[in-house]
């Protein structure tokens, strides 16, 4: 497993917001020589830690559409129930992502359609799909309060300030 050191973390915190920075201005950001920083980067993506680089698209100026954040119950709760499910959605290219969850309900989803009509169509066809859904609920999403910005590396790398004091 690779050690991430305070560089490793830096040339991640720029990379997960601006994946098409040129190894010479990456170097320059975590001030790095370029070849030593190129190397960095190869062993993250080795590693794992770098899964895949992502355009995100304005979807408003391709065309109508429609966010909905939709909240899955099954019926089931066997791991064939789970599975089955899990299959079933990879194949459906209007889920965007979707998350096994712990509470009310088992899943949450992110579904991007044309409009509400379109939405209607899927969720029947979700429904109709035997797998195992016994209860779907869409929230039709108004406006994006906030985008994503990187994740919080510094905080989920740093000591906790627990350390030492709980003995577990």
């Amino acid at each position: 497993m690779l050690k991430l050191d305070r560089l490793f973390i830096k040339i991640l915190q720029v990379l997960q917001t601006n994946g098409r920075i040129s190894n010479l201005d990456l170097s320059e950001e975590v001030n790095l020589s370029p070849s030593p920083c190129l190397e960095r980067v190869r062993k993250l993506e080795e590693a794992g830690l770098i899964t895949q680089y992502l355009a995100e698209i304005d979807l408003d100026k391709i065309g109508a559409n429609l966010h909905i954040m939709a909240e899955i119950t099954l019926g089931n709760h066997l791991v064939d129930d789970f599975k089955r499910f899990e299959a079933a959605i990879t194949d459906v290219p209007e889920v965007i992502s979707c998350y096994k969850i712990a509470g009310p309900f088992d899943y949450t989803m992110d579904m991007i359609c044309r409009d509400i009509a379109h939405f209607n169509r899927l969720k029947e066809k979700l429904l109709a799909a035997n797998i195992g859904i016994e209860n779907f609920r869409g929230h039709v999403v108004m406006e994006r309060t906030k985008t994503f910005s990187g994740y919080p590396l510094e905080s989920l790398t740093a000591p906790s300030p627990l350390d030492g004091v709980l003995k577990g």
